[in-house]
């Protein structure tokens, strides 16, 4: 069913006109008074034009401002048409890096398990050459000589004097004599 046009009077510059709006008569009647603004403007520009003059310079005016929204709306779809684009860049860029940690997380894992099956035949080899250094200890003959077994935990593994600081190393004396 169509809704009834509905008949309004509005002033424009100096003359009242009869205008028709479908539904919303509030923004026919901004209209109206946005052009009546405009025709006004175009008076106090130009104190000289008649009404006519005045309501031609106030067209071009509008269709000016059309035409500055038209390219400032063009203007914005090219930045959303460019923003969509790099963002179908991101993405692709966040997909390829989120492929590249799994690969790497995976290496890790394959990493950590070798270390562990490493450490474990260490402490397997380890445990052997305490045994075997056991047992070398048990069949010699001269009692006063057997080896003592440690573990592996209790042998000396640095080297003392290496892992000084170099100016304490440089405060101590080489030969061990002290100068006087």
């Amino acid at each position: 069913m169509k809704t009834p046009r509905k008949r309004i009077k509005v002033r424009i510059g100096k003359m009242t006109y009869s205008l028709s709006a479908d539904d919303d008569v509030e923004q026919m009647r901004d209209i109206a008074a946005t052009a009546d603004a405009m025709i006004e403007e175009a008076s106090k520009q130009s104190p000289g034009l008649n009404e006519t003059s005045a309501s031609v310079l106030a067209l071009v005016n509008a269709v000016s401002m059309m035409q500055d929204a038209y390219e400032k709306t063009r203007l914005a779809f090219i930045d959303r048409d460019e923003a969509l684009n790099a963002k179908e860049e991101v993405k692709a860029e966040l997909s390829r890096l989120r492929e590249q940690f799994w690969s790497m997380k995976k290496d890790l894992l394959y990493y950590r398990n070798l270390c562990d099956v490493y450490e474990s035949k260490i402490a397997e080899m380890a445990s052997m050459i305490d045994s075997d250094f056991v047992d070398d200890g048990k069949g010699l003959k001269n009692k006063s000589r057997k080896k003592r077994a440690k573990p592996l935990e209790e042998r000396q593994t640095t080297i003392d004097g290496v892992d000084k600081e170099p100016e304490e190393a440089e405060e101590e004396d080489p030969t061990g004599l002290e100068a006087k």
